[in-house]
């Protein structure tokens, strides 16, 4: 259940940062990228209750395990797109899909537990708690943001 919420916040921030892209003030990806990171860090960190010392040692951590998470998911996004572009798929396209996203969600769940063990040698387990708690709050945040942004594209347009 988890896991499912965590690659759905995955999800949902790099598709607000392709959404930012498109507006994003001669920022590269990388930038937006960077900042909705730091933003995300520092209101999971309040959500946790984080000293400093915590907080530096969580960003490091965080920020190296959400970029092996990005690059496990690479390769079945990557299929994903292939798939939606062929006309007419296969039984074997749609099982290399569906293999490589199976495999995908395996690794960022061996990933997420590898690092939940380095981050409980200096945090406690109710922290740990809270930070999945907050990943979801900012998750649901960030789709509040994205429907807003939206009704407000929807109403310019009309």
């Amino acid at each position: 259940m988890i896991r499912n919420l965590l690659l759905t916040l995955l999800a949902f921030v790099f598709s607000v940062f392709s959404i930012q892209a498109d507006n994003n003030d001669g920022k590269s990806r990388e930038q937006l990228f960077k900042e909705i990171q730091e933003f995300k860090i520092d209101f999971l960190s309040k959500e946790m209750g984080l000293n400093e010392a915590q907080k530096q040692k969580f960003s490091e951590l965080y920020m190296e395990m959400t970029c092996k998470k990005h690059e496990c998911m690479k390769n079945a996004r990557k299929l994903e797109k292939r798939l939606k572009k062929i006309e007419n798929p296969t039984e074997a396209d749609y099982q290399a899909a569906t293999e490589a996203m199976n495999k995908a969600k395996a690794e960022d769940a061996a990933i997420e537990k590898a690092y939940s063990e380095k981050m409980s040698t200096f945090l406690s387990q109710k922290q740990i708690f809270k930070m999945k708690e907050a990943e979801d709050k900012f998750r649901m945040k960030m789709e509040e943001m994205r429907r807003k942004r939206h009704n407000e594209k929807e109403k310019k347009g009309k």
